[in-house]
């Protein structure tokens, strides 16, 4: 059973400017936060002071799996939106190799420490 929701990044003029979703909302939620964390404005009402393109960029980057349903074609013609989109998945993706290498670094001095003479 597959239950989705929806994460809405509201236009200039209240109308929906990105539709997106996702399986799990409070992940994605979190990873959107991630990336618009330093623009918070207030965080019980999820407020981020942001344009449209950064806002799209962030959710269209996020690495869950996710459907986009409908995106603004004032917003879709826009060049900088793929640049700030692949901007963020490179973002993600060194990041996920950081972490990866740091884990493997902290097996193989278990694995040297497992290895010393007591």
């Amino acid at each position: 059973m597959c239950l989705c929701e929806a994460a809405v990044a509201p236009g200039p003029s209240d109308q929906a400017g990105i539709v997106v979703y996702f399986r799990d909302l409070d992940a994605a939620a979190m990873h959107f936060h991630a990336d618009l964390r330093r623009r918070l404005l207030d965080l019980d009402r999820k407020a981020y002071r942001a344009d449209m393109v950064q806002a799209a960029a962030a959710l269209d980057a996020i690495d869950l799996s996710h459907r986009c349903t409908y995106l603004d074609p004032a917003l879709a013609a826009n060049p900088m939106l793929a640049e700030a989109t692949e901007r963020l998945r490179r973002k993600h993706r060194r990041l996920r190799r950081i972490f990866d290498l740091v884990g493997i670094l902290g097996l193989l001095l278990l694995l040297f420490m497992s290895l010393l003479p007591r």
